[in-house]
């Protein structure tokens, strides 16, 4: 009973280098800083920090109450985000494919969510299991949006991975759409399409499906099957591919 769970964050400025992780520029509890990207991206860890805790009880990415902690302005003119193991790192984007990939909050809790997957089913990432490993990124990405609006209603953008910060002059677009996978040009959405070699992050596509058709219910998007899916909601959804990645997964496990 002494024992408490605490958020606990920390945010670095890499002022445009690829020096890791950069001058520490706030600290858990400490005021705005002058810089809102650093209190946009602090806002977002702690979001998906309560997403996490709140839906599953979860204390951090190690469920042991482990800092997070994020770099922005990480090289220049860097169109990428991503978790190194320990940390989060963020480029400001170029401003045509992408602006600062900071301030989207389905892109930190994608991120972290490699950091959980690490822990816990340890997904080998390459092949099916490199996948399924993107896809619990983006299906946690989808679900802490939706938690961080409020865990009323889903709408249509929460399914759009990235669609915030994605080619900032065309409205309405994304990296991935796990409603309908394959607009992006590239990626999947039915199995006997796969074939090894496909990118993990189009590979992906197959369980976004899964997990988007299990939540709204529904049927194929391309009619790929005449199966009709029976939605459970978002949070059921979210439960059993939480549980899956905590409990059942193992690293090298496929889609089926």
């Amino acid at each position: 009973p002494t024992i408490h769970e605490a958020l606990n964050r920390r945010m670095h400025n890499g002022n445009n280098t690829s020096t890791l992780p950069g001058a520490v520029v706030r600290t858990e509890g400490q005021p705005e800083h002058a810089d809102p990207v650093v209190n946009t991206n602090y806002d977002h860890l702690g979001t998906v920090y309560n997403c996490y805790n709140t839906l599953f009880g979860r204390d951090s990415y190690t469920n042991t109450g482990a800092v997070l902690i994020s770099t922005v302005h990480h090289r220049v003119a860097y169109v990428n985000a991503f978790w190194d193991g320990t940390q989060m790192v963020y480029g400001d984007g170029d401003g045509v494919n992408a602006s600062n990939l900071a301030n989207s909050l389905d892109v930190t809790a994608h991120e972290l969510t490699h950091a959980v997957t690490d822990v816990e089913s340890d997904l080998i990432y390459s092949g099916e299991s490199g996948g399924l490993n993107e896809s619990m990124s983006d299906i946690f990405g989808a679900v802490c949006e939706w938690y961080g609006d409020g865990a009323g209603d889903v709408s249509a953008r929460h399914w759009l991975i990235g669609d915030d910060i994605w080619t900032p002059s065309i409205p309405n677009d994304a990296l991935r759409y796990m409603n309908s996978p394959t607009l992006d040009g590239d990626s999947l959405d039915y199995y006997p399409d796969y074939s090894s070699g496909v990118d993990v992050h189009y590979s992906s596509g197959i369980s976004n499906l899964a997990f988007y058709l299990l939540s709204q219910g529904g049927t194929h998007p391309r009619a790929k099957t005449t199966q009709v899916v029976a939605g459970i909601g978002i949070e059921k959804a979210a439960r059993i591919f939480y549980k899956a990645n905590v409990d059942l997964l193992l690293p090298s496990s496929n889609f089926e």
